[in-house]
């Protein structure tokens, strides 16, 4: 498959591919502001990814068994980008973690039960400061670091915003990054900074896409 946008396409996620793109997630966030925080006990970068890989295949598995969707791009046959979104009306924090606690003994084991405090903590704060509007939230998006700069993850955001555009429920699409690059990256394809939170201590900018 060729770089260009208009070559690039989406797929859904299904639960045979969610492995693989959780892999991958976990290389591209390795150095990602609130995932080091997250797993700061591991300082070594491949530890983390090995961490992180992990923590997004209980995200996955977590957001499967909520019925909310995931979206990737393949190239070779290797998911190669991803986003993990909720739909507008998402199952409440406490529901999702009722609905993952079977991940919980695998995923202490493998990053420690602090690492997972420090994640549900922050992800606690995020949930209480989404937009009173309906949306759909990208929770995550993450391009293999050796496909970056090939307009996959613009492919993943215009995908989202055609879905968003498509449903009169919704009025766009909510993100937060912690990397300060990515504002005008995520500026640049219609999002607008509505605020900053600070989960784990970790400044973070909330975005969003208005599509109607």
């Amino acid at each position: 498959m060729a770089g260009s946008l208009t070559q690039a396409t989406v797929v859904a996620l299904y639960p045979e591919l969610q492995n693989q793109a959780a892999a991958m997630l976990g290389r591209a966030f390795v150095d990602d502001p609130l995932s080091r925080a997250i797993v700061s006990h591991l300082g070594e970068a491949s530890a983390r990814v090995r961490a992180l890989e992990h923590l997004f295949r209980a995200l996955l598995a977590i957001n499967r068994r909520s019925g909310q969707p995931a979206f990737g791009i393949m190239v070779d046959r290797q998911v190669t980008a991803a986003a993990v979104t909720e739909g507008a009306g998402a199952a409440s924090m406490f529901a999702a973690v009722v609905a993952g606690l079977s991940q919980m003994p695998r995923l202490a084991s493998a990053i420690g039960p602090n690492a997972i405090f420090r994640a549900m903590s922050g992800f606690r704060v995020l949930a209480a400061n989404h937009p009173a509007e309906p949306h759909i939230y990208l929770q995550a998006l993450g391009v293999d670091p050796g496909h970056q700069r090939r307009h996959l993850g613009s492919a993943l955001l215009e995908y989202l915003r055609l879905q968003a555009s498509a449903r009169p429920d919704v009025t766009g699409v909510y993100l937060e990054t912690a990397t300060e690059a990515n504002v005008a990256y995520y500026s640049s394809r219609g999002y607008e900074v509505i605020g900053e939170v600070y989960p784990l201590g970790v400044r973070m900018w909330r975005m969003y896409q208005r599509t109607r």
